[in-house]
């Protein structure tokens, strides 16, 4: 089996959703003027959207009455900061010899042939172990399918509930971790052809993401 074609059958059965193409991924750090504390880091709303200062269709500053520049709020569009990908709910730093693609939340490196992807699910965080477990307890025993569990996994202290699940075949091998954060549950998903880091090759990268206090599906409800 062909490995793109293993790698298409794992994102079925994990229940991803169909990627959307996209003419720019990542907008640069420099496309708008952003508003920054004294860090030097970007200013949010509560809503999680950019702060950035209001202009006039001359392109000058808009000021209050005080003097003191308007702001407004930025809808939020995936950001490439210099090797650090921000998303809504995450950044990640990519580590030695990973690159973006032109799919937003998935990352390769080409030369260990392996790629990586983050995707929130728009699903309960329970809802969606039941369905893993499930999966998981489909395949096992199948013939030429080497599958692993493993609850409990520790990448952060935000990763609530992170479950490992590995299946093999052939000549290539998938790593998801799924958990729940901040009232999300994400799903990351690593897939290389070297059975014999995947695991510790999968824990570099997926350690290397911070996340933000803001929730993707806020009608979503236990």
């Amino acid at each position: 089996m062909r490995y793109w074609t293993w790698w298409l059958i794992f994102r079925i059965f994990a229940a991803c959703n169909k990627d959307k193409d996209e003419d720019r991924a990542y907008i640069e750090n420099d496309e708008y003027e952003f508003v920054t504390d004294e860090n030097g880091s970007r200013v949010y709303n509560e809503d999680g959207e950019f702060l950035v200062y209001a202009t006039d269709e001359d392109g000058k500053h808009v000021t209050k009455e005080n003097g003191e520049k308007e702001t407004l709020g930025q809808p939020f569009q995936p950001i490439d900061d210099k090797g650090t990908y921000e998303h809504y709910g995450y950044k990640i730093t990519l580590p030695e010899g990973w690159k973006s693609t032109n799919k937003t939340g998935i990352f390769e490196n080409k030369e260990k042939e392996q790629q990586f992807e983050i995707t929130v699910v728009n699903k309960i965080y329970d809802d969606y172990y039941t369905f893993n477990k499930d999966t998981y307890k489909t395949l096992e025993g199948q013939e030429g399918i080497k599958l692993t569990w493993k609850d409990d996994v520790k990448l952060s202290d935000e990763c609530k509930g992170t479950v490992r699940f590995t299946m093999e075949k052939d000549d290539a091998i998938v790593v998801m971790y799924f958990f729940e954060n901040s009232g999300n549950t994400y799903k990351l998903l690593f897939s290389s052809k070297d059975k014999g880091t995947a695991v510790e090759d999968s824990l570099a990268i997926s350690k290397a993401i911070s996340y933000k206090p803001y929730q993707y599906y806020p009608e979503l409800e236990q």
